[in-house]
């Protein structure tokens, strides 16, 4: 019996013991690759301490985030460096990002029929060989793997291909910079760009300050760092236009005497830098001397020039005053410093902020004590030293005195990005600690809940009496579409599909790119409604076909033509032949609107996180449980929390592992089968369908309909053939899942006499042996009723017997066999008879 791993608001029950065990189904914007070794994660991602399910899960990695490949994939499984982090993580969940040169190719690990299309019911368009190599061109759906082999494409299942990733060796990466400026190759090895910054695509400027008269001019000239081309999509403006005024190609028009700070921002990276502009006193002429004529006149002038008969009636006079504005010399520079004294711990962080109308490097007296960079302060070792900033003729210092702590303090992360409106969750497994942020206005902390407010950097500290741990915090700009999801959510084809973005209220307009073949088309969204501070945009669609169709939803402001996307933008469009939840195949379901809205009912909603209270587990929404290293959206709405729990079934495991478990098995269903058996590992988790062998049986104890031979096979792993029926008996040898067998003689109601396929003779006890009909697939349409409620209604512990969950159950049991989604709250609407086995008085 395993133990339920989600909670009801009215009836809350226990955790799943095998919580690791979703890293495997867990594999969920969009920038720009950060460099040429780079990966996207497809789904949420456990990065592995070693390249197994089992060991130590490092930290989750979410949904689109970018990380770096460190070495060529082995045997499904790919090292890679994310945030602070070294560790491993399944190829199954990864692609090749926007720009990246790493490879994907598959190799097959048996004989492989190639479809033209996601489904086994899909022509065969040839037969890849076992152990070949192919390229993999889209690795994004949950079942099915694009590739192409020997110049044919199609689909392939994902359980017999391993994904593999190569790195191109860095002497192919095309380093002609021949078109930079020539001030480029200086702004790279700056400073500044020191350390982790490396790694990172930046916006460089030819001038980061600028001094100009009044009516001068200057082109600014960015560049990407590490790029060839000149940066392109860069937005200029300008802190004051009475000072300085800048063109939308970056051209500077100085006004009038003062200063102004012209912000550049790519609008791929989101990355800024400032360009401070000092105008002085001097004014430029507006009008330059004309050209000389460019041809001498070919003949004499016809008319001799005169003298004048009186002189001219008005006489050049002396200005009757002096010019109105005064040249100036230029204004002098400006330093100061946030802090002139700092006291740290080894290994904690602090940044410097230093305010200046020029250009700052920074400097440590004694970097064994402590190193800087862009004022971020890093403790080394006990003692002190000097942080120095300077412009070109100023300074300013800062004595920063480094201690040994004398208690251990622990923090989850070392760093951390977090989207401006998302919540990053941090734990510190040190006790009586409190947090703080060095700076709110950037991000704020409460409890381990780091709040991206604005974009800028901050340092989070957990700290308690005589030693602290911090972590750097980088809050980017906030995301251009907050959710995005279709509906209804399994549709029928030639139906209408409506197309949902959620945005916040700074947003003006919302399309959709629906990729349909080898086209994509465009939807705009032709509906808005306000959503407490945020907006719902709508579109409408249709599909001709069944399949699952990528759907990506992208947003503008009214203040910029750019249409912007990110990771959350990303959903897909499943669409079906029919929606008939009767009739009964093996093929790949989803969720239906009912069932979603059943688990709603049932999980209840909460706006905000909090503490489960019997297992501390952070819930928000319907149910959605959030681990630390996620971001997610806090204080939601309901249309938000809805929108999370469509992500929640349809990507984190709970529809992919029932469609595996029965079509692995060569099970019919229909869609009030799939809907229940969804509901039910919502609330239990998925590891029941593998773990719980009766349960599993349970499910699989049916047959085709029709008349046929029964097959027997082991139902359990590492179970013992033995030399006699009883454990006292010699071993012969452990019989994995799946292995099958022949039954000679039932000797008892414990023990079976089996053979084996290899003529090897013995005793199994019947535990573990199950059977099937060998003659077509297995049907649940003439699933074993009675055995099946057994093992679903014990599902209903939470430290002792729980009505709220043998009401669940009962429910997901009328939707099994009845097609009935309402919640009955204990009223039971059909003959559904259960009595809980370790207490007679607990019973429907």
């Amino acid at each position: 019996m395993v133990c339920n791993k989600r909670y009801s608001i009215r009836f809350i029950s226990f955790i799943l013991a095998f919580l690791g065990l979703l890293s495997f189904v867990f594999c969920v914007p969009a920038s720009a690759a950060q460099n040429t070794d780079t990966l996207t994660t497809i789904q949420p991602l456990n990065l592995r301490k070693t390249a197994s399910t089992s060991s130590e899960s490092l930290t989750l990695i979410e949904m689109g985030a970018d990380i770096t490949l460190l070495e060529n994939s082995t045997n499904g499984w790919a090292k890679v460096s994310y945030l602070s982090f070294t560790g491993y993580c399944s190829t199954d969940y990864l692609k090749p990002a926007s720009g990246s040169t790493v490879k994907m190719t598959g190799k097959t690990t048996s004989d492989l029929n190639l479809r033209s299309g996601k489904g086994t019911d899909y022509d065969v368009v040839t037969v890849i060989p076992d152990k070949a190599v192919v390229n993999v061109t889209d690795n994004s759906d949950e079942e099915w793997v694009k590739v192409t082999y020997s110049s044919k494409s199609g689909y392939v299942s994902r359980d017999y291909i391993t994904i593999l990733f190569t790195l191109t060796p860095k002497q192919t990466v095309d380093t002609d910079y021949s078109d930079l400026p020539l001030w480029y190759d200086k702004c790279e090895s700056d400073d500044s760009l020191s350390g982790s910054d490396k790694d990172s695509i930046k916006l460089i400027l030819d001038k980061t300050t600028l001094t100009l008269d009044i009516n001068d001019q200057y082109k600014l000239t960015p560049v990407l760092s590490g790029k060839k081309p000149v940066a392109s999509n860069v937005k200029y403006v300008s802190s004051n236009t009475q000072v300085a005024t800048v063109s939308a190609n970056g051209v500077v028009m100085a006004k009038s005497k003062g200063s102004a700070d012209i912000t550049v921002t790519d609008s791929i990276y989101n990355h800024s830098v400032i360009c401070k502009v000092t105008v002085t006193a001097n004014v430029k002429p507006t009008i330059a001397p004309t050209n000389p004529p460019t041809a001498a006149p070919t003949t004499p002038p016809t008319v001799k020039p005169t003298t004048p008969t009186q002189p001219p009636t008005v006489k050049p006079t002396t200005p009757t005053q002096p010019p109105t504005v005064k040249p100036t010399t230029p204004s002098e520079e400006t330093l100061t410093l946030s802090e002139t004294k700092v006291s740290l711990y080894v290994g904690n962080e602090h940044i410097l902020v230093a305010k200046s109308n020029a250009a700052v490097t920074w400097t440590s007296s004694d970097t064994s004590v402590a190193t800087v960079s862009g004022g971020l302060v890093v403790a080394k070792a006990a003692g002190t030293a000097t942080i120095t900033a300077k412009t070109s003729n100023k300074s300013v210092k800062c004595t920063v005195t480094v201690t040994k702590p004398t208690v251990s303090v622990n923090i989850s992360h070392g760093s951390a990005s977090v989207t401006a409106g998302k919540t990053f969750l941090a734990k510190s497994s040190t006790s009586s600690v409190t947090w703080s942020s060095s700076n709110t206005k950037v991000a704020t902390v409460k409890n381990g809940y780091i709040l991206g407010v604005s974009p800028g950097k901050a340092i989070v500290k957990v700290a308690k009496t005589g030693g602290a741990a911090t972590m750097v915090v980088t809050v980017t700009s906030a995301a251009p579409i907050r959710f995005a999801y279709t509906s209804p959510n399994c549709a029928q084809k030639n139906g209408t599909v409506t197309l949902i973005a959620i945005t916040d209220n700074k947003r003006s307009a919302v399309k959709f790119d629906v990729t349909v073949g080898s086209t994509t088309k465009t939807i705009n969204a032709t509906s808005k409604t306000a959503d407490g501070s945020n907006y719902i945009w709508k579109g409408t669609t249709s599909f001709s076909s069944a399949g699952t169709y990528s759907v990506k939803a992208y947003s503008k402001t009214s203040s910029t033509a750019n249409w912007l996307t990110c990771t959350d933008a990303s959903t897909t469009a499943f669409v079906t032949s029919t929606t008939d939840k009767t009739t009964t195949i093996c093929a790949n379901r989803r969720a239906s609107d009912e069932i979603i809205n059943l688990i709603a009912n049932y999980e209840g909603f909460i706006s905000s996180v909090y503490a489960d209270p019997l297992t501390g587990d952070p819930t928000l929404g319907y149910g959605r449980v959030v681990y630390s290293g996620q971001q997610f959206y806090n204080a939601l709405t309901k249309t938000e929390a809805y929108a999370y729990l469509v992500q929640t079934v349809n990507n984190d495991g709970y529809a992919t592992k029932v469609n595996s478990f029965l079509v692995n098995n060569d099970v019919k269903f229909n869609q009030k089968h799939f809907d229940a058996l969804v509901c039910f590992v919502y609330n239990t988790g998925t590891g029941v369908l593998t773990n719980d062998s009766e349960l599993k049986n349970a499910i699989l104890d049916c047959s085709s309909g029709q008349a046929g031979t029964t097959t027997y096979y082991i139902s359990g792993s590492a179970v013992r053939i033995r030399k006699g029926p009883g454990t006292d008996y010699d071993i012969i040898r452990e019989l994995d899942y799946g292995t099958t067998l022949k039954v000679l003689e039932k000797t008892t109601s414990s023990w079976y006499y089996v053979q084996l396929s290899d003529g090897t003779k013995g005793y199994v006890i019947t535990d573990y042996i199950a059977s099937k009909v060998s003659s077509g697939s297995l049907d649940l349409n003439y699933v074993k009723k009675q055995n099946l409620i057994n093992k679903f209604c014990q599902y209903h512990h939470a430290g002792g017997c729980i009505y709220g969950l043998l009401y669940r159950r009962v429910d997901e049991m009328e939707v099994f066999f009845y097609n009935d989604y309402d919640r009955n709250y204990g009223n039971y609407k059909y003959s559904i008879s259960f009595t809980c086995a370790n207490n007679s008085s607990f019973h429907t």
